[in-house]
């Protein structure tokens, strides 16, 4: 006795159909824009015209958009970021998919203590302890953290501190300089005459 077989799933939705099998959108429905959809998101309202610009996908671009940070200050978090998840990133660190069960890390340096200058895991941990030796004499490193790295909004009793925070890592990353001397330029534009 041969039984007809249920379908499995959920059943399609009725209407007409592209080639490829996509549902073709009703011509009386108007179309979405991205900026609409955008706008209508929870972590970008409050942001306008400036709702679906890329930086509106973190609290750090969202202070850039709303004018609380610089673009320097931003880039400087945005390093900061990447140099804990590189960081991050060693503590078990990326394996070879060949060796036994994917065991086996790719740092050539971690193979020994004869090539220290080789290992990306050890300049890894110590670009990262750098940064976060400069904010934790401040007694700013969490603040950051949790702004930079976990994403949670920043009080606005807070936001001053923030942009200290983040000029402090501009200059140990190198992104700024400390020295404020004066700046002596082309000393032989100086002696040429105005043009008019």
């Amino acid at each position: 006795m041969a039984s007809k077989r249920r379908k499995a799933g959920r059943p399609r939705k009725s209407g007409q159909r592209y080639r490829s099998g996509d549902l073709k959108r009703p011509s009386n429905e108007p179309a979405i824009s991205p900026a609409a959809i955008a706008a209508a998101q929870p972590h970008r309202k409050g942001l306008g015209d400036r709702a679906p610009d890329q930086l509106a996908e973190n609290e750090l671009g969202r202070m850039v958009i709303r004018g609380q940070i610089s673009a320097l200050q931003h880039t400087a978090g945005q390093r900061y970021a990447a140099q804990w998840r590189a960081y991050i990133g060693t503590l078990d660190g990326p394996r070879w998919p060949w060796r036994g069960q994917g065991r086996g890390k790719a740092c050539d340096g971690c193979l020994g203590p004869a090539r220290p200058e080789k290992c990306a895991c050890d300049l890894a941990r110590r670009s990262w302890h750098r940064s976060w030796n400069a904010l934790a004499i401040a007694g700013l490193a969490t603040l950051v953290s949790m702004v930079v790295i976990y994403d949670m909004p920043c009080a606005p009793a807070e936001r001053l501190k923030l942009c200290g925070a983040l000029d402090i890592l501009g200059e140990v990353l190198g992104l700024t300089t400390a020295r404020k001397s004066v700046s002596l330029g082309n000393t032989s534009s100086q002696n040429a005459p105005a043009t008019p």
